[in-house]
């Protein structure tokens, strides 16, 4: 009698584990969200043109991208620390310019706005932002 509850436990246990496993494997893989830096001024810098690519050298891409990076992440250098960021809007802008100028690179705001967009569109490609505003631009 020992032998058959146990057996049946066994069968119980087996079946409920065969259940979890099923439900795992359902379960939509989930695409990772990794931002790469130097992959990020990998496609910055495939991607210039124009005034980026007249103008800025992988240093140069590379400052403005921890530029935005620092921008994003410390609300002490926003204007107003509450309000959403807006990525790759006028005020981003004007703070990497304003860093720029600050340590001698004078970048001219087209290039900076280039490299802005180049990185909101590896952002997206990497799933980690929805789509762009509309309006704002750097000037």
């Amino acid at each position: 009698m020992a032998i058959l509850i146990a057996l049946v436990l066994l069968a119980l246990l087996l079946v409920i584990g065969a259940g979890f496993a099923w439900q795992e494997r359902r379960r939509l893989p989930e695409r990772a969200r990794i931002y790469g830096v130097e992959d990020s001024i990998e496609f910055v810098m495939d991607g210039r043109s124009g005034p980026a690519r007249d103008q800025l050298d992988r240093h140069d891409v590379r400052r403005i991208l921890e530029w935005s990076v620092r921008y994003l992440q410390d609300p002490a250098v926003r204007t107003d620390p509450d309000a959403p960021v807006d990525f790759a809007g006028t005020e981003m802008g004007r703070y990497i310019q304003d860093q720029a100028i600050a340590q001698g690179h004078a970048y001219e705001g087209e290039a900076i706005r280039e490299v802005l967009e180049l990185q909101a569109s590896y952002l997206a490609a990497i799933g980690a932002i929805g789509d762009p505003a509309e309006g704002d631009t750097i000037s």
